[in-house]
């Protein structure tokens, strides 16, 4: 169907929406990775990020990979043997964190950094996270027996308090790493997640501290590193439609959008033929308005206003009076001017009656038409 047919088709056009359907289409099998404001997870290369830390543990453990799914629909089966939370964007929720504990006692190894200047506190270890005020000094070494304090370095911006786990770790008399059995389990829990970022693993003994903190949960066979945290902890507003659930919808309502632009904006087929003329002509104006009289049931009305024409037209002729008007048409007609007369005073006698019939109206006029036919002649004269 033509939408638009004067409408014409560049080539700009031609080729403009074809190639957004077409480029519609292809993201539904490959969208290109937007990115994010977290600069600390372990797809990040940059100072705080931890990429080198799970590129260490690839090499060193059978299995290593990264969760994006909620927690809650994660675990207890998606995920590795040891699950490592290293300072996340967003901290667990009271659902989550009921999912990670109850995973950590069927057997589960947790490591879990803290991080940010919020106090927190993890349900059910009795574990709480205090961020230190003033200026901190990372000049000290940490004191710990896991691997030579001289070749390490240490910067937290917090500390731990745990009376029920074991310290392994404390910098400055406040205690930074902490064990704690749970159920079958056990979990690892860290004041800063700086260790494990790629800065400070270049620095000295540093990664094997790192991954000494790993295997204090338990033996470092399968390694699921939590990015849903992360994920789900940035604000969003319209980078939300292109969420991995909610993106082939999205795409999917843009390329109908512009299937829609597509089909209001160009025409398809040929030119559909004019329905009707923009303009008529006066004779089937005349036609149509003779057709509409003939209709009415009485003409009384038809005839009263060809009488007025037929007046009118008498007393416009050259500004004469009505009689000698008559006599220059009963001169041109070769009649008696005063059988024009007559005519004309039955006719608009006529007019009076309250009905009259069509075919009574239409012999009237036709004794009438030469008067006008000899008064339009003698005005072409």
């Amino acid at each position: 169907m033509s939408k638009n047919p004067t409408a014409p088709m560049t080539s700009l056009t031609q080729w403009l929406w074809p190639l957004a359907v077409v480029a519609l289409l292809g993201l539904q099998v490959w969208f290109p990775d937007l990115g994010d404001d977290i600069l600390h997870d372990t797809f990040s290369n940059t100072a705080e990020g931890k990429r080198a830390f799970f590129r260490l543990v690839t090499e060193y453990a059978e299995y290593a990979d990264r969760n994006q799914q909620p927690l809650t629909r994660a675990l207890p089966d998606g995920v590795g043997q040891t699950l490592c939370i290293l300072g996340p964007q967003r901290w667990p929720a009271d659902a989550e964190w009921d999912a990670i504990l109850d995973w950590v006692s069927n057997g589960g190894q947790l490591v879990f950094a803290c991080r940010g200047d919020t106090e927190r506190s993890i349900p059910r270890l009795n574990i709480r996270y205090l961020p230190r005020s003033g200026n901190p000094n990372d000049s000290l070494p940490p004191e710990t027996d896991l691997v030579s304090q001289d070749t390490t370095a240490w910067w937290t911006d917090g500390r731990l308090l745990a009376p029920e786990g074991d310290e392994v770790l404390s910098y400055d008399g406040a205690p930074q790493v902490v064990v704690q059995k749970l159920g079958r389990g056990h979990v690892v829990v860290s004041a800063s997640p700086l260790i494990f970022s790629n800065q400070l693993l270049t620095y000295g003994d540093n990664p094997a501290l790192a991954y000494r903190l790993l295997e204090l949960a338990g033996d470092v066979w399968a390694v699921t590193f939590d990015e849903s945290l992360n994920k789900t902890g940035t604000p969003k507003t319209v980078a939300l439609l292109f969420d991995e659930e909610l993106r082939p919808i999205t795409l999917q309502l843009m390329l109908l959008l512009v299937l829609y632009g597509w089909w209001n904006s160009q025409r398809f087929g040929p030119l559909l033929p004019v329905a009707a003329a923009p303009r008529h002509n006066i004779v089937e104006h005349a036609d149509a308005l003779g057709v509409a009289y003939w209709r009415q049931p009485s003409g009384e009305v038809v005839l009263k206003y060809y009488v007025a024409a037929l007046k009118g037209s008498l007393s416009r002729l050259g500004g004469v009076p009505r009689g000698a008007a008559l006599a220059l048409a009963a001169e041109r007609l070769h009649r008696p001017a005063i059988e024009l007369e007559e005519q004309l005073a039955a006719a608009e006698k006529a007019t009076l009656r309250s009905r009259l019939d069509r075919r009574t109206t239409a012999k009237i006029i036709r004794r009438l038409a030469p008067i006008w036919q000899a008064l339009r002649g003698r005005r072409k004269a």
